[in-house]
């Protein structure tokens, strides 16, 4: 039994959400049996995601990756899953970040949700979103990944729109309307790949590519295009983002830290796919892709960060910081090279785990007051400590003070723009740091230096503090000791330059 699960392990970590999301409306007036369910699946998940990275990383750089093969049936006939360095870096980020959201959730939804039923199905759509991040990360079928993609959206969607709030009905509809716009480029980009190679698996269309694309540069660049475009929405890639501040912000706090954390980053990851296994370095540079990706990434850091200081509400500002905090992420893949690459991937991981932190943090501090706006946290910080003191800790890593994982993707990523000779984006990312700080320093300072309010507000359950403890965990020991997951994404870096 054991070597059977260990054969079939890819396929496993994508099923086994899938079935408990499936069979999870049975138990749906049994809340504290689907929760403890939900937080079995990510340990679950955690324990083969850890498996799976052991493996790769007993394999020497450069060492051919692991594949699996559905039907037996071989690439290009048969629909494959490829296990590489960049699969399991996302992979881990994905559990780094559902684990803690699942254990924050227990015994926390039915004021913002409402019935049992309801919480159930939020849950039933977290499994589906995970299930679809993690297809996202292992596939390598280019058709897969639009079926992935629309599987992600509509678990969004309906994340977003199942707040007990009116708002949050209209922020699912305008969500839907862009995202359906973003999916229809990108199976036109997919369609016009496999028009000119006539193959979906991204191996055997990157060698086609390789062959006619002098001949048929015209489809290469619309394909291109339509893709950039097409993820770029889904990313909220600044200007393409104006879905993205309402959804964030209306949605539950844990549907808010998972679209955050780990939703938007899924589309990135597949946009990373395409351009790097189908594209390549030659014709991104031919087409000069990646000076449109640093410029698109350097305006969405400033354009995000201004925007963000502008927000009187807590989880707007938040929503507003994730289309800057997206742009270092896009700007890195711009840079194309080992050192911008390394620190793009571990960036994409931290903001991940940070941004969730302050989600929740936004979230528990919200549903203890009913107050949304900075100015009425208000020494909230003596109030509730545990909560106040993630935030804080959360915040520093945003902005990039040393010892906090934030900090170390930034240092990599300037050591790209050095290698680049590139000084415009080693500008922005300063500056970003320097306006990222504007936004997050002041709500330190009302929630620790402003008088606290005279009403009783403590820190949530047990459940909600060690979410807390292990996302903070995770951002000061990837501040200290970055080694492990750094060498994973250089790894990850140096696998996708030789392509």
């Amino acid at each position: 039994m054991m070597e059977m699960i260990k054969a079939n392990l890819p396929v496993f970590i994508i099923i086994a959400p899938l079935v408990v999301a499936f069979l999870l409306p049975t138990f749906a007036r049994k809340l504290k049996f689907v929760e403890n369910l939900v937080i079995f699946v990510q340990v679950l998940m955690f324990a083969g995601i850890g498996y799976l990275a052991y493996i790769v990383f007993s394999r020497t750089l450069g060492e051919t990756g692991m594949s699996y093969r559905f039907g037996g049936w071989p690439a290009p006939w048969g629909i494959e899953l490829k296990i590489g360095n960049l699969a399991v870096f996302f992979l881990l980020v994905i559990v780094s970040v559902g684990l803690p959201v699942a254990l924050f959730s227990k015994g926390n939804l039915e004021k913002e949700i409402g019935a049992k039923e309801r919480v159930t199905r939020f849950y039933v759509l977290f499994l589906l979103l995970c299930a679809a991040m993690a297809g996202m990360a292992l596939t390598n079928d280019l058709f897969n990944v639009f079926v992935l993609v629309e599987v992600a959206t509509l678990s969004c969607c309906g994340l977003v729109s199942s707040r007990n709030h009116p708002r949050a009905a209209e922020a699912a509809f305008t969500y839907l309307i862009l995202a359906t716009l973003g999916s229809a480029l990108i199976l036109g980009g997919i369609g016009f790949i496999y028009i000119t190679t006539g193959h979906l698996n991204m191996g055997f269309a990157s060698e086609g590519l390789g062959h006619v694309w002098r001949e048929s540069s015209h489809v290469v660049w619309l394909s291109a295009s339509f893709l950039l475009v097409g993820f770029g929405v889904k990313s909220a890639l600044f200007p393409l983002h104006i879905w993205l501040p309402d959804a964030h912000s209306t949605a539950p706090s844990p549907a808010s830290a998972i679209l955050s954390g780990l939703a938007v980053k899924g589309y990135f990851i597949c946009l990373l796919k395409f351009l790097y296994n189908v594209f390549g370095i030659t014709l991104l540079r031919e087409f000069g892709i990646d000076k449109i990706l640093v410029i698109a990434g350097s305006i969405s850091i400033i354009a995000g960060s201004l925007a963000a200081i502008k927000q009187k509400e807590l989880k707007r500002r938040l929503a507003f910081s994730t289309v800057a905090q997206i742009g270092y992420i896009f700007l890195g893949l711009g840079l194309m090279n080992e050192a911008g690459f390394s620190g793009m991937l571990f960036y994409l991981a931290s903001h991940a785990i940070i941004k969730s932190t302050l989600f929740l943090a936004a979230g528990a501090m919200i549903n203890a007051t009913g107050k949304s706006k900075i100015n009425d946290l208000a020494g909230i910080g003596r109030k509730m400590p545990v909560t106040m003191a993630a935030f804080t800790v959360a915040s520093l890593g945003l902005v990039g003070i040393p010892l906090f994982s934030g900090f170390i993707g930034k240092w990599n990523l300037l050591l790209g723009c050095f290698d680049s000779q590139a000084i415009f984006p080693i500008i922005v990312i300063i500056a970003g740091s320097v306006l990222c700080a504007a936004y997050l320093f002041p709500i330190i300072r009302i929630a620790y230096f402003e008088p606290s309010p005279k009403t009783e507000l403590q820190d949530p359950g047990p459940s909600q503090k060690l979410a807390f403890v292990l996302l903070v965990s995770a951002i000061i020991i990837l501040g200290v000791v970055p080694g492990p997951l750094l060498e994973l994404a250089k790894r990850a870096a140096t696998e996708l330059m030789m392509l």
